[in-house]
């Protein structure tokens, strides 16, 4: 059996459009795909001089940007398997990485806080003369072929190397394609981390189609952004819920008159809440705007577009193309009941890295995601939070995501989270930690218990309500729970 490289759709169109622009730094360089393609063939070729085989694991760690999006296709080009690592990890998780995979090499920058833990980081050009072919250009990959390994964030215990091959990148870029209707000449702003699938999974299919990347270290600055996406005519803006509730806030003129260019948004890493929905489809009525729900494990499994379904905006979709997605067992498909969520198709990784008795992976393809959901008559999927995330009062289980609902509806909450604390009485008790919109007074907290009355079964209404200055969440908009109910906070 034999495979083709996703770094080959990156050839094919370099061939193709050598002079065509495909990304642009945060410094305003631009690179066109034959400018790409010499660079990342000098990482190639520093790999092969440092040893580096064909199938031997690299890790990469670098900031977003052209540097770090040139080594990754070099490492591609030169055959090998890509343990990509946010830069921002700590030194010992980097160490985890490289020590689990048995990289032969990493790719970072010189000052990386683990330069001088790990052995093998390599130097790579910087610049210089398109050189030779890398070793893929004009070979196959023998058996299904692993692209990538994508390490969890490890919130549930150690972290877990996700494999994904070349075939599951190939198949999400083809579904993102076609449900979101990319074309050839899409200009694409990302502010996403490209060390996680979500910002890396679009540039897969930019480099596939012809188009332009152009990259933005994060939202720190949001009228910079809102300026490049002007002066560059950008015409996709993928982002988090969290992101586009900050970009609405704050800058809403401005954002509407930035996005006249935008022909489509996708939004991922959690549910979007539905007035954050309405406000953004009032605020950019001409833009299509979509919401996916996968994991890295089940990368794009469901998605739905929110303009032509504006009845099932709580939802996160129905099944991507090529994906089958239900709530149940593999023998048993619930409707209207909430079950675990299983993914079966061309999407989902074979398995964990160095884990072959993972049980993740069930009876016929379905893969176990640990999720919750329900799924309605119209096969439209509603998430409800993680299985491990559900609080349990009194043998009853409450999913915080219900709750987080009902408590933004209130006026005076801009951001909230809800988590499981321990109860002598009920084992766990509701707790909400909220951001408020004006200052805290003691009866704030009361008028927003009161709030959930009448709105959540009594069990679920927060034992407790706590203000918080914002709420701690990951790099991709994920409420790290286990640092608001941890032991510093008593």
């Amino acid at each position: 059996m034999t495979s083709t490289s996703i770094a080959e759709s990156f050839l094919r169109t370099c061939r193709r459009s050598p002079d065509a622009p495909f990304l642009v730094g945060g410094d305003g360089q631009v690179m066109t795909y034959a400018e790409v393609r010499a660079r990342a063939r000098g990482v190639a070729a520093a790999l092969g001089a440092a040893g580096v085989r064909a199938n031997d694991r690299v890790v990469l760690s670098m900031p977003s940007g052209t540097d770090m999006l040139c080594d990754y296709l070099g490492a591609l080009l030169h055959g090998c398997v890509v343990a990509v690592v946010d830069h921002r990890a700590s030194p010992a998780h980097l160490q985890f990485v490289h020590r689990d995979v048995r990289a032969s090499a990493w790719l970072a920058w010189a000052g990386h806080p683990a330069a001088g833990l790990l052995p093998g980081r390599l130097e790579v050009p910087q610049a210089g003369q398109d050189g030779p072919p890398a070793w893929l250009e004009g070979h196959t990959i023998d058996g299904p072929g692993d692209a990538l390994v994508m390490y969890t964030s490890g919130t549930t215990g150690t972290p877990k190397g996700v494999r994904l091959t070349h075939e599951n990148l190939r198949h999400t870029a083809a579904s993102i394609e076609t449900w979101a209707a990319v074309r050839a000449d899409e200009v694409e702003l990302t502010t996403l981390p490209l060390s996680h699938l979500f910002g890396l999974g679009h540039v897969h299919v930019h480099w596939s189609l012809g188009g332009t990347v152009v990259i933005e270290p994060g939202l720190q600055d949001i009228p910079r952004v809102l300026q490049r996406m002007a002066e560059h005519r950008v015409t996709s803006f993928p982002g988090t819920p969290a992101g586009f509730r900050r970009i609405m806030d704050d800058h809403p003129d401005e954002f509407r008159a930035a996005a006249v260019t935008l022909r489509y948004i996708v939004v991922n890493s959690a549910p979007m809440p539905e007035e954050d929905v309405r406000r953004l489809l009032d605020l950019v009525p001409h833009v299509r705007c979509y919401m996916y729900y996968g994991l890295t494990e089940a990368s794009r499994s469901a998605v739905i577009h929110y303009n032509a379904h504006p009845d099932k905006i709580r939802t996160v979709g129905r099944a991507a193309p090529g994906t089958e997605v239900r709530v149940g067992t593999p023998e048993r498909a619930l409707v209207g009941e909430p079950g675990e969520i299983l993914v079966r198709g061309g999407n989902v990784a074979s398995s964990y890295w160095g884990r072959a008795d993972s049980t993740e992976h069930v009876a016929d393809g379905w893969f176990r995601t640990g999720d919750l959901g329900i799924v309605d008559a119209d096969g439209f999927l509603t998430w409800i939070g993680r299985l491990s995330e559900q609080i349990n009062v009194d043998g009853l289980k409450v999913a915080p995501a219900e709750v987080e609902a009902v408590l933004r509806a209130h006026p005076d909450v801009t951001d909230c989270a809800v988590a499981g604390a321990p109860d002598p009485l009920t084992g766990q008790c509701v707790v909400a930690f909220v951001v408020p919109r004006r200052p805290a007074e003691d009866r704030l907290g009361l008028e927003i218990r009161r709030h959930c009355r009448g709105r959540l079964e009594s069990y679920k209404i927060p034992r407790r309500v706590e203000f918080v200055p914002t709420i701690p969440r990951t790099d991709t908009g994920k409420v790290k729970r286990r640092t608001l109910v941890g032991p510093d906070r008593g």
